[in-house]
C-alpha cells in the first residue's frame, strides 16, 4: 500500500488530510511528539521518523507552532521560526538517508510575500515582513531535499472552514450586528476553501511533475472591505462596524500584522496544470460553508 507521511499532521488541516488520503486508498502516518499508549501505530514520534520515509509517497510537512496562538514576543518569534526549521531539517534528513526517497510536499504560507499591494505570482521574491521571513527560510530548509526528490511548495492563503481557523473569529461579530472590515480594508484578503487546500496537497503528492512553490488561493481576489461585505450579505448581517488598525495593534500587539497586512496573490502556476478548484469564488465558498 502507498503510504503518505504528515508531519505535524495532528492539526486541524492535517486531520482532514489524513482522512482524503485513506478516502483514496492511502496508509497514513502521522509524525506528532508525543504518542498515546497502546495506539494502531498510526501515529509515531520524530524519533521513529527515519525508520518509515524509505518508499513512501510523499511527506507532507505541516510542522511549526501555530503563528496566531500567541502575541509575538521575541521568544514566541523564535519559537515560530525554529519550529518549523528544525522540523524541516530532521524531514531533509531522513529522505536523504532513504534508499528510495518520497517526495517532499511543504506547506507554506502567502504571506511570504510581505505587505503588498502589487499581484503576486510565484516568482515574485519574499517580502520584509516577520512572516514573509520565516516562510522564506522555511521554504529554503525544504529545498535542501530537491537534490535528491521532488519538492513542492505550497504557499496557502487564509483557509475559510465553518468551524476551525479564521472563519469563526470573522462570524461571530458579524452575527451579533456588530461585524465589518479589520484594519483599512483595502488590504487584500488572500482566501481559499478548506476542501481546495485539502485537494491541493493530495494533487501535489500524487503528481509526478508538481514541484517548486504554488500558490494555494481561490482565483476570485478581494479585499477585506469585499470579504466582510460578502460574509454580511451570506450571514443576513450589516458589515459596518471597521477595527481601525490601532485598535488591533493594541489587542493582538506585533500580531496585528496576521490581519492588517494583506497580499494579492494570484495561482498562476496551478491555473496552468489539470487542478482545479472546486470553490473560485467567495459567494459560493462561503454559502457551502454556511
Amino acid at each position: 500500500m502507498n503510504t503518505i507521511i504528515l508531519a505535524g499532521g495532528s492539526g486541524f488541516l492535517g486531520r482532514h488530510l489524513a482522512t482524503a488520503f485513506r478516502q483514496k486508498g492511502f496508509s497514513v502516518i502521522t509524525v506528532s511528539r508525543s504518542v498515546q499508549r497502546g495506539g494502531d501505530g498510526s501515529t509515531i514520534t520524530w524519533d521513529a521518523l527515519p525508520g518509515v520515509v524509505d518508499g513512501a509517497t510523499a511527506v507532507i510537512n505541516l510542522a511549526g507552532s501555530n503563528i496566531g496562538g500567541k502575541r509575538w514576543s521575541n521568544a514566541v518569534r523564535h519559537e515560530i521560526l525554529q519550529s518549523r526549521l528544525d522540523a524541516t531539517r530532521k524531514i531533509v534528513a531522513a529522505i536523504h538517508a532513504a534508499a528510495k526517497p518520497p517526495a517532499l510536499i511543504n506547506a507554506s504560507a502567502v504571506g511570504y510575500y510581505g505587505n503588498t499591494y502589487v499581484p503576486c505570482n510565484e516568482a515574485i521574491p519574499a517580502g520584509q515582513t516577520f512572516a514573509a521571513q520565516v516562510v522564506d527560510k522555511w521554504e529554503h530548509e525544504a529545498q535542501k531535499a530537491a537534490d535528491v526528490t521532488r519538492v513542492a511548495i505550497l504557499r496557502v492563503g487564509v483557509v475559510l472552514d465553518a468551524k476551525e481557523g479564521a472563519l469563526p473569529r470573522l462570524s461571530l461579530p458579524m452575527k451579533l450586528f456588530i461585524g465589518g472590515p479589520l484594519g483599512s480594508g483595502r488590504q487584500w484578503f488572500p482566501w481559499v476553501h478548506r476542501d481546495d487546500v485539502v485537494n491541493a496537497f493530495v494533487w501535489a503528492a500524487t503528481t509526478s511533475d508538481a514541484s517548486g512553490p504554488y500558490n494555494v488561493v481561490a482565483p476570485e481576489d478581494v479585499t477585506m472591505r469585499q470579504f466582510a461585505r460578502e460574509l454580511g450579505r451570506v450571514l443576513h448581517r450589516p458589515s459596518w462596524l471597521r477595527v481601525p488598525e490601532f485598535v488591533l495593534r493594541l489587542l493582538l500587539g506585533r500580531q496585528a500584522d496576521i490581519v492588517v497586512h494583506g497580499q494579492h496573490v494570484i495561482p498562476m502556476r496551478l491555473g496552468g496544470t489539470t487542478f482545479r478548484f472546486l470553490y473560485p469564488t467567495l459567494n459560493e465558498a462561503l454559502r457551502r460553508i454556511g
